[in-house]
């Protein structure tokens, strides 16, 4: 990439970045919404739109890392080997998650809201179990890379 495609990349991305430092500036010291001010609910006037903002920069970076990694692939064909890999990794691993949670509804005696449903338990046990084993699997290689030291 030459020179001058960085300037402009490094200016659009101080650009971002002052953006979210006056939002975030505005946030903590702007108004607050009128009747929440002094009171345990009280709301900045400007929580919206930095959610909003948010919302961009998170749609934005999965763009680009999508965008990016496809045209790496395009470049070089033999990752893309690599790539069928770790896809087939990642479903296998959210199948076995999927499999072992469970959609029995929760017996919670005071709970009325909306969340108690098959599917939702499903998806957020599906997620858990998912966690679970990529926790397991980071905690395993570090001892694996520690412990494998001493046999070298």
């Amino acid at each position: 990439m030459s020179a001058k495609y960085i300037k402009i990349i490094n200016y659009i991305l101080y650009a971002f970045l002052g953006i979210s430092i006056v939002l975030v500036l505005l946030f903590y010291l702007g108004s607050v919404v009128p009747g929440s001010e002094g009171t345990s609910m009280e709301e900045p006037v400007i929580t919206e739109t930095l959610l909003k903002w948010a919302y961009v920069m998170a749609i934005l970076t999965a763009v680009l890392t999508v965008g990016f990694s496809i045209f790496n692939m395009i470049l070089n064909p033999k990752g893309l080997k690599q790539t069928l890999f770790v896809l087939v990794g990642v479903v296998i691993l959210f199948g076995a998650a999927y499999l072992l949670a469970s959609d029995e509804l929760l017996s919670i005696e005071t709970y009325e809201g909306t969340g108690n449903e098959p599917f939702t338990l499903k998806w957020t046990g599906t997620g858990l179990y998912a966690t679970y084993i990529l926790a397991a699997g980071a905690v395993l290689s570090i001892l694996y890379s520690e412990i494998s030291k001493y046999f070298k």
